[in-house]
């Protein structure tokens, strides 16, 4: 079938189930409600209603099943594409982050693993167990062979998460190119970007050595690591940066802190995604409803677990991301 006779239906099914995103009224309406408990109602009366949960201490089973069940509705809309790969692999690789924290660990990381992967949690164990990338084509067993490597001669878990990050980018990166869709490779470096960004700011407020800046660093984006580099060992992250695309982001919020910077990031973001809104036969409005599905559910993590840890509703209201609609 002709993609200019699959992406009209897809776009116009797509604009059907952005009915079931959460606008940031309603989001608002959680972040003010008095307990984690009337939270939960509201949420349970949007589309992650549809998972019943025993209590508070549940909701990511609620969004766990709703993002699962977004994932494969989208995917049945245009299966010859890797359109939607591309935004699955970061879960992927984030379950074999788990699975191999799990095999060194001898600790159970099942609460941790998470479903809308590309492979099945079952595939990727039995694989990584026998150390067989066959069935894994998407995925580093190169990164998977540094990682286990590295934690062995230095017992530290942060290079299992940092090789496979840079694995991870570098695959969508990958994937991103091959697909030929500048909409969805611009989103790609961006996101590279603004990982690194924030990877940029949470070393330099921790005081962590520059090694970690080096380790950390992700493929993909606009930003050279030297330039970073630079930032890093200045004064004033955000006058070296002035000049990249992200100058004004960083000026206005990189002196915030921490948590004000990766709002506002996930919100830079968000205002790239919603030009999707415009196109009607093109995959861009396809690729913005799972981001902005991906985005809402991080909303959500922030106001239940705030108010399961009774922070108050105007420091949650602060933390709350952009809506798509």
């Amino acid at each position: 079938m002709a993609k200019t006779k699959i992406y009209p239906f897809a776009v116009a099914s797509v604009r059907s189930m952005e009915n079931s995103l959460m606008t940031k009224q309603k989001l608002m309406q959680m972040a003010e409600a008095r307990t984690a408990e009337e939270a939960l109602r509201i949420l349970s009366d949007s589309a992650y209603g549809k998972t019943q949960i025993k209590g508070i201490y549940e909701f990511e089973k609620m969004i766990g099943n709703h993002l699962e069940a977004t994932y494969q509705a989208v995917a049945g809309l245009i299966p010859q594409e890797t359109l939607i790969d591309i935004f699955l692999y970061k879960n992927d690789y984030h379950n074999i982050k788990v699975l191999l924290k799990e095999e060194v660990s001898k600790v159970s990381g099942k609460k941790f693993l998470i479903q809308g992967g590309t492979i099945p949690i079952e595939t990727l164990r039995r694989n990584l167990r026998e150390r067989n990338y066959v069935e894994l084509p998407n995925i580093s067993g190169e990164a998977v062979d540094e990682a286990v490597s590295m934690y062995a001669k230095t017992r530290n878990g942060r290079y299992i998460d940092t090789i496979l990050d840079k694995a991870c980018f570098a695959t969508m990166e990958k994937a991103a190119a091959k697909l030929g869709n500048s909409y969805v490779s611009k989103y790609i470096q961006m996101l590279a970007d603004i990982t690194n960004l924030k990877t940029l700011l949470r070393i330099k407020k921790l005081d962590r050595e520059f090694q970690v800046l080096e380790e950390s660093f992700v493929p993909g984006g606009s930003i050279s690591f030297e330039l970073l580099s630079r930032a890093y060992r200045s004064d004033s992250l955000a006058a070296v940066l002035k000049e990249t695309p992200y100058g004004q982001l960083c000026e206005q919020y990189m002196e915030q802190g921490f948590i004000l910077f990766e709002k506002a990031c996930d919100d830079y973001l968000m205002e790239y995604i919603k030009d999707a809104k415009y196109k009607t036969l093109t995959p861009e409005p396809v690729m913005a409803f799972i981001l902005a599905k991906e985005t809402e559910a991080k909303s959500i993590r922030i106001i239940m677990t705030c108010k399961m840890h009774n922070i108050d509703t105007a420091t949650i209201k602060e933390r709350v991301r952009e809506a798509y609609v």
